[in-house]
């Protein structure tokens, strides 16, 4: 039984930036990277994944499958974990890229607490950060070249919550260098409670 509806505009991104908003748009993407923005909407036309106990485990299960920020701004792993909210940022590992990513970033943390006991004694080299260090340090989060590439290289897909609400609970962006992989995986988590329709205009999506 199809419980609920799955709304979904996806574009390149040289089209997707020409509506999106300011955050998405200022991403240094490839004008043929792959976006998407995803929202649903239950049988009665209520807006959000919490309108149906099968969106909010649809929403559960990808949050399980990724790496995210939580709402204290602090990077964690894939886990089981329930979330009353959808994180700011997910990111999905490509073959252990991430991971190794993630593993260069705590390192350095341990580094730097090191090098702050023993830069009281005597001269030594600052440790450098990673790139995945220098997105998380900044609390805007801002996504710079390095950073893009970054994602793009060791993640199959990000995502990125739209937390305005417009687009409802659970709403949010997502991109790759190829989206087949997300689809994929999200579709098969849907299962057969979901009605996927594909706009081709986002004007079609559902907003309050």
């Amino acid at each position: 039984m199809k419980n609920y509806k799955i709304i979904c505009y996806r574009a390149k991104f040289d089209a997707f930036k020409k509506f999106t908003s300011s955050r998405i748009k200022s991403i240094p993407a490839g004008i043929n990277d792959d976006f998407a923005l995803l929202a649903s909407v239950d049988q009665n036309g209520s807006i959000g994944f919490d309108k149906t106990t099968q969106g909010v485990t649809a929403i559960k299960s990808l949050i399980t499958k990724c790496y995210y920020i939580d709402i204290n701004r602090k990077l964690q792993l894939p886990s089981n974990k329930e979330l009353r909210y959808m994180p700011f940022f997910m990111f999905r590992d490509k073959d252990g890229e991430f991971e190794r990513a993630v593993s260069a970033h705590r390192r350095y943390e341990v580094d730097v607490k090191k090098y702050e006991i023993l830069s009281r004694h005597r001269s030594v080299e600052k440790p450098t950060p990673p790139i995945l260090t220098v997105f998380l340090q900044n609390d805007e989060l801002p996504i710079s070249q390095d950073v893009y590439n970054l994602f793009k290289n060791a993640c199959q897909y990000v995502a990125i919550a739209k937390i305005s609400g417009e687009y409802g609970y659970g709403a949010f962006d997502v991109f790759s260098g190829d989206l087949n992989y997300f689809f994929d995986e999200f579709g098969g988590i849907a299962g057969e409670f979901a009605v996927w329709t594909v706009v081709d205009d986002p004007s079609q999506l559902p907003m309050y």
